[in-house]
């Protein structure tokens, strides 16, 4: 058993990590704001305050520390840079660091494939050269990606989880990522849009994304360095027919509106480094995170919820950011 603290725990996908590594027998933490409700379950400890609160002394009882927190997506950093770049790079650092003055050995990045920036179609690795992205949220992402795996030493092993985009059902769900706006476009108005069908997105199921995480945290602590994590590499036009295909194998009617609109990222990634050092293989579909959606989905879902979606939620608490 390790005693874990997810920083920034409480959104999309720490709601379901923390149940799975309860389930585990691991002893979980989580430290938020809780912007979008408190999701949890009652066998993980609620401690709603900033990350940027936690004392030094008091991460010493932790074996592991993971860092989920800072702003999600383009749009919330887009909408405000300076808080961008404070949460999500200047915070996440911050706490690395006192992680290792704490003496805890393993610390897990939430780091992104949007640190790829637009690639021009290349196979990425973790060892490829960066372009570096151009937009505030993947620039914030690596610059903190690199001052916390710049801190690595022989009792401090940090691991950065670059994901592609993910989807699936959470009990703190969203439906402003890529699979789940396709799914919840396609059951509020029965059709899916596709902006730019030639942009590529690495997919992966959240299912899958919290499986990457406990191999990280419970992996020797001979292993540490950066991880690509997907399930494959799909343009969005394909994405949106295996998404239509899953929704009209069960009877909802779907048509496609397909449109021509540039997009400042595009990339695909390898993953064979996790598959090597982690052991972790994602085997999850996008169909299968659709059809997870659909099994767990309330029927009264009320999809004008603004909890639902990030951006809303953000502007709601910032709006004179």
């Amino acid at each position: 058993m390790k005693k874990v603290l997810i920083a920034g725990g409480g959104g999309y996908i720490g709601t379901l990590l923390s149940k799975e590594l309860v389930e585990r027998n691991h002893s979980v933490e989580v430290v938020d704001l809780f912007w979008f409700g408190n999701h949890l379950i009652p066998q993980v400890k609620s401690n709603q305050k900033n990350i940027i609160d936690i004392h030094m002394q008091s991460l010493k009882e932790f074996d592991t520390v993971v860092f989920l927190g800072g702003l999600s997506n383009d749009p919330m950093a887009k909408y405000s840079p300076a808080m961008n770049f404070v949460e999500n790079a200047a915070v996440p650092s911050y706490l690395a660091f006192i992680a290792k003055e704490a003496g805890v050995k393993r610390f897990v990045y939430a780091s992104t494939c949007s640190v790829y920036g637009y690639t021009n179609n290349k196979l990425m690795d973790e060892d490829t050269s960066l372009t570096f992205p151009s937009f505030p949220y993947g620039i914030s992402k690596l610059a903190a990606e690199k001052a916390i795996m710049n801190m690595e030493s022989d009792s401090f092993r940090p691991i950065a989880l670059r994901k592609g985009t993910v989807g699936g059902w959470s009990p703190r769900m969203r439906f402003d990522l890529v699979v789940n706006a396709m799914t919840k476009s396609a059951l509020t108005t029965g059709t899916i849009t596709v902006n730019n069908p030639n942009i590529w997105r690495p997919l992966v199921d959240i299912r899958d994304v919290c499986t990457a995480y406990i191999r990280a945290i419970e992996s020797s602590l001979d292993v540490a360095g950066v991880y690509n994590v997907s399930y494959d590499n799909y343009t969005i036009g394909r994405l949106a027919d295996e998404i239509r295909d899953e929704l009209r194998s069960r009877d909802h009617k779907v048509q496609m509106v397909i449109n021509s609109i540039e997009d400042s990222r595009n990339y695909k990634v390898s993953t064979e480094k996790a598959k090597t050092e982690l052991d972790f293989t994602a085997k999850h579909t996008p169909r299968d995170s659709v059809a997870a959606i659909l099994d767990n989905l309330p029927d009264n879902v009320d999809f004008t919820n603004e909890q639902y979606y990030n951006i809303k939620t953000f502007k709601g608490l910032f709006s004179d950011t």
